[in-house]
């Protein structure tokens, strides 16, 4: 599903409701729990990979990922990279994903179609705690911002 889909899905959630957003095709599932943490509608994704216990992956391990990907296979990235631009132009990543898995990369942390599932959900995330809507307009005051 695109962003505008994703995020009317993620608006919709009780605090504390969590629910499977995606499913990847090696069986790693992408789910989101709202938490208001930041501001209301906040969230967090959880990653459950077959084998694992259920985790929280941070933009930090995203770009990491990323990272390796582009060492382990450059003219693969590029193509990957171009799919993950598309999907914050608002694609539907799940339309895009059976292009990327025919990908190489010999050294990941996930499959290239998990890191687009939820590289679009800390997109949303992003927009919904910073953006328009996010703290600022809810009368909260980050530290450092005058």
């Amino acid at each position: 599903m695109n962003m505008p889909d994703a995020s009317k899905i993620l608006r919709t959630l009780q605090p504390h409701q969590g629910v499977e957003m995606y499913r990847g095709a090696g069986g790693t599932i992408v789910s989101v729990t709202r938490t208001n943490k930041i501001c209301l509608h906040d969230f967090a994704v959880g990653l459950k990979i077959p084998g694992r216990d259920e985790f929280y992956p941070t933009h930090i391990r995203l770009l990491f990922d990323l990272y390796l990907k582009r060492l382990s296979s450059d003219k693969n990235y590029n193509q990957f990279f171009c799919k993950l631009e598309k999907v914050y132009d608002e694609k539907d990543q799940e339309l895009l994903a059976p292009d990327i898995l025919k990908l190489s990369f010999p050294m990941k942390l996930d499959d290239p179609d998990i890191n687009l599932y939820y590289a679009q959900l800390l997109m949303i995330e992003q927009d919904f705690n910073y953006g328009p809507q996010g703290v600022r307009s809810q009368g909260w005051v980050l530290l450092g911002s005058f």
